[in-house]
This record gives structure tokens, sequence and C-alpha cells, in this order.
């Protein structure tokens, strides 16, 4: 049965029988770890998810020059990336309602630095909160005011990264897949264009849970408050984790994180056998994507032969979320328009779920 959502959208009058053309399309990953974005000429940026307020002072009340990393929303300064992690000053991302938050919104404004205006945006929200329609709207809105886009489209984190390969559509095979986060994990079962919704769920689980305990366990140890984002990386050879000048002994990181990434396997497993049954006997694929799915891939793809890890994880739902906008708004218009003689009209999107 479908779900019917009413969403008003600014539609130009027509002059000399020619619409108004669209903006580029662009796919949006707002994540709790990384943003990422993809753009219709292929061009792709992503940066950490981490935001941290200036203080105001008399100092930065004289100096208006913003670095590159910094953004201005309402009238306050935020660095945005990798100058972020380990401040005094970041905001935590796992705020249940987080795009409720400036820090969203200043991830927001950083992306506008990419984007030009009136672009078409899609983007997605975790299960359980697209399901909320105050919730979705209320992420359009910001999105659409923060990016100054033309058309915001909001889907199912998950679907969009099914959407990132058109060779997983068919009208009657079911394909499984799992979008491991940072902060949530999306269950999502599709066939063709369609949801599956009783295969479909969210768990507020991702792989920021093991790096802030690792963070948490080293605190007293190292003498000194450890960034998730720091153990991160250690973990994965990007940068040392160093205290008192000295670094820290990888293989004590390794350790401990592998083992809580098998625990945290282990869950996931216990919700696709409760979701899909034993193995997913009636799936034609299981897949697994998102920051979080190299990581636990391994401990992961027992689940039954065959389940496949997508190439390019990390963006498969900026991919995905581009592809569907593709789809959405079509080829860009080439006629011109009078961007003055414009109406607001209301439309019915229908999407369908089974």
């Amino acid at each position: 049965m479908g779900e019917r959502k009413q969403t008003r959208r600014r539609v130009p009058k027509q002059l000399n029988g020619a619409p108004k053309p669209r903006g580029p399309v662009v796919g949006v990953d707002f994540g709790y770890g990384f943003t990422k974005l993809v753009l219709e000429d292929e061009q792709r940026h992503m940066f950490p998810s981490a935001v941290a307020a200036i203080a105001p002072t008399m100092m930065t009340q004289l100096n208006r020059v913003q670095e590159a990393d910094e953004v201005l929303v309402d009238r306050m300064r935020y660095i945005v990336g990798e100058r972020a992690i380990g401040h005094t000053e970041r905001f935590s991302t796992m705020h249940a309602m987080w795009w409720t938050m400036p820090n969203y919104r200043a991830l927001i404004a950083q992306a506008k630095k990419f984007i030009p205006d009136q672009a078409c945006i899609v983007t997605g929200l975790p299960y359980e909160q697209y399901l909320a329609q105050q919730g979705n709207s209320h992420v359009a809105d910001t999105i659409k005011s923060g990016l100054r886009a033309q058309h915001v489209t909001v889907i199912p984190q998950g679907v969009g990264a099914y959407f990132s390969d058109p060779g997983l559509e068919h009208p009657r095979n079911k394909v499984a897949l799992v979008d491991i986060g940072t902060c949530t994990t999306e269950f999502v079962a599709m066939t063709g264009h369609e949801l599956i919704s009783q295969g479909s769920s969210g768990l507020r689980v991702g792989i920021n849970d093991i790096f802030a305990t690792v963070a948490t366990e080293l605190h007293p140890k190292l003498g000194r408050t450890v960034d998730p984002y720091e153990v991160e990386r250690a973990f994965r050879g990007e940068e040392e984790l160093r205290t008192q000048g000295r670094a820290v002994n990888p293989d004590l990181i390794t350790a401990r994180v592998t083992q809580l990434a098998k625990d945290q396997a282990s869950q996931l497993l216990a919700k696709m056998s409760d979701l899909w049954g034993p193995h997913a006997a009636a799936y034609e694929s299981v897949l697994f994507c998102g920051g979080g799915a190299s990581l636990l891939f391994p401990y992961l793809k027992s689940f039954r032969e065959g389940a496949t890890l997508l190439p390019d994880a990390q963006f498969a739902n900026a991919r995905g979320y581009l592809n569907v906008g593709l789809r959405i708004y079509g080829q860009p218009a080439q006629m011109p328009y009078e961007p003055l003689n414009e109406e607001i009209s209301t439309e019915t999107t229908e999407v369908g779920t089974r």
C-alpha cells in the first residue's frame, strides 16, 4: 500500500510554453560520522560531521575573516570538519534529533560551499525518523533554506544505497540491504522500486559505539579526553593516537576494537535473522554498505554464502540519492524561463511500500 505525502513546491508558470529548467542534481548524505556529496558532474566531497563552536570574544568580533572550514550560522561561527575533532567545544552528533540542532545547520552551511543555488537535492533520514512526517518535513525545510535549493526530496537511508546500482533493480527479486553507519544501522528490503515495509527497520546501533567505548576506556589511562574520531583514525592506521608526546601502541586499540566489532556484529546478525529469516532465503541478494560496513563485514558475511559488501560502500547512499534525483527531476531543460513569474502549487508524492 502506498504512503501519500503532501508537499509544497514552487512551480514556475510557463513562458512561451517553456517550463523553468531545473538546477543541478546533488545527492547529499548528512551522516553522523561523515557528510558526503555527489554532484551531477561527478564531483565528490566528504568531510567529518564534526562541528565545534567558536566562542564569541572581542577578537572574534573584530576578525570577520573565516577560514575555509568555518561557517556562520545565526551570527555564530563554527568549525566544521577535521579541525573540530578533539575541540573542547565540539558538538555531539549522538543526539537522536540532531537535525534540529545548530551543528546540523553548520554541516549544511559547509556543504553549501560545494553546491550551487537552486540545486535539486536528494538526501535521507534513518528509517524510523523518516516515518515521522514532522521530522521529515523539518529536515527538508531546513536543507532547502540552508542550501537555497530549488527542490529537496527525503528518502529512507539505505534505499539510496539500493539505487546506487541499477543492476539490483528487478520487478520480482527481493534484495536485503544493511546500511551500517556511525550511530544507526538501517535494514532495508526492496523489490523493484518498492520498499518492503515488514522487512525494513532501523537500530540505533553504529560503529561510534565501538570507538566511543574505546575512547572512554583510554581516558583514565592516557590522562586526557579522547575523541572517538581519534580512535577510529588510529585503528585505520590514518593517524597516531598520542599522549605525553608519545604514540599509543596501536595493537592495543586494534585488539579492543576487534572484540567490540564482533560483539556488535552478533547483535546485527540477530536482527537480520529476525527480519528476513535464517540466511534470508527468500531474498536474491544480501548487501552491506555504509561507513561502518568495512569494519563489520568480516563478521557478518557468514550470514549466508554470497553476501556482498558494496563497492565504494561509504558513498553508496550519496550515489543512490543522485540517481534517484536524476529520475525524479529528469534531464535539465534548455529553454529560457521567467524567474519572477511563479506560483505555489501542492503536489502529492507516493512512496511505494508493500
